[in-house]
């Protein structure tokens, strides 16, 4: 049985070693082994020549692993994670606060359907929103409509209170003529 030893078949078929000295190679050899039969047939394709046509198969294309051509700055779309306002066309300028929006609106609404509950809370939106405007250094805008929003619930305010003191003063009148 030391023709079942592992090794490489054929190792033993060299004369320069002596037999053993190979790790691999079983202390006694077996016969050579033959060479697989060739069958006659069409040959194998073969891949194009370089230098003209698409790249041979298995070939890696022309520039693989170079980075591509950096294109020109605001052509393309912008790198994950750029900055806002990198990429396509002119850089977005500066952005309405929606809350100075919301309070100009509530403002001049408020005017009409509910005149001190709209002004307190045109207010408040008015006052966080110049707030936020001031802290961003910059980037929102829209302080103006704050500011209007927050004079026109000050006017709001103060023609309630007077609608109110007059009408308190009317009442009072009118019970006065009749003790």
């Amino acid at each position: 049985m030391p023709d079942d030893l592992p090794g490489p078949p054929g190792s033993g078929d060299r004369e320069d070693q002596p037999r053993g000295d190979r790790p691999t190679e079983p202390l006694s050899g077996g016969p050579p082994p033959s060479e697989p039969p060739t069958t006659p047939g069409p040959p194998a394709p073969q891949p194009p020549a370089p230098g003209y046509g698409q790249p041979g198969y298995g070939q890696p294309p022309p520039g693989y692993g170079q980075p591509p051509p950096a294109a020109p700055p605001g052509y393309g779309q912008p790198p994950y994670g750029a900055p806002p306002g990198y990429g396509y066309g002119y850089p977005a300028g500066p952005q309405n606060d929606s809350t100075a929006t919301a309070a100009l609106v509530i403002a001049v609404v408020g005017f009409f359907i509910c005149a001190p509950v709209g002004a307190i809370v045109a207010l408040v939106l008015a006052n966080s929103s110049q707030k936020r405007i001031e802290a961003s250094g910059g980037q929102l805008t829209g302080i103006e409509q704050a500011r209007a929003a927050r004079i026109i619930a000050i006017i709001e305010l103060v023609l309630t209170g007077i609608a109110i003191l007059i009408g308190v003063i009317a009442i009072i009148a009118s019970m006065g003529n009749r003790y």
